[in-house]
């Protein structure tokens, strides 16, 4: 999309520099490996299913695999999305409002996510010490549920961290639009 519209980029966002430059790399390696979950995780499955199909010996816990991995791999989309702005919009309640009315919806909608996804970082913590110390395991591979909900929590703060930048574009977008 960017390659169609060259200055789509520096409309939505200024120039990225020093810390927003290291949080873009970040976020986006981050999304990398979430991808490199979910690519994981389809060969596991067609392993599994020509082992099942075949041989009758699929991987044991595959479906735990599964969906451990995929609440892993999709929390770390989160972060590159907002990072960029490209979270879904409903613009047709919006067309008759002047840019600046828009910018300022946008400044509230990444102040709430920014609370939100913080809220949700910190739930997540608790929830990874309590699993620790309960000793809480999944049903069929006994695997710690500590392990892979920890895994989760870089998502979280990294999208508080890409939604209070995103703040600080739409509000300066905000500031700086036409009525």
């Amino acid at each position: 999309m960017a390659e169609l519209i060259p200055e789509f980029d520096s409309v939505v966002a200024p120039a990225r520099k020093g810390i927003v430059r290291l949080l873009d790399h970040v976020v986006t390696w981050w999304a990398l490996a979430g991808g490199c979950v979910f690519v994981g995780l389809v060969v596991m499955s067609i392993i599994s299913i020509i082992g099942r199909k075949l041989f009758s010996a699929p991987i044991e816990g595959d479906m735990e695999l599964l969906m451990m991995g995929a609440a892993v791999g999709s929390a770390a989309f989160l972060p590159v999305c907002e990072m960029h702005d490209h979270h879904i919009k409903v613009d047709a309640l919006t067309t008759w409002m002047s840019e600046r009315g828009c910018a300022v919806l946008d400044m509230v909608a990444h102040m709430l996510l920014m609370l939100a996804s913080a809220a949700i970082a910190w739930r997540t913590i608790l929830y990874v010490i309590e699993c620790h110390e309960n000793m809480e395991v999944s049903a069929l591979l006994l695997v710690p549920m500590w392990q892979p909900v920890l895994l989760m929590v870089p998502s979280f703060v990294l999208l508080t961290a890409a939604a209070l930048y995103r703040l600080l574009v739409s509000t300066q977008l905000a500031l700086g639009a036409k009525s």
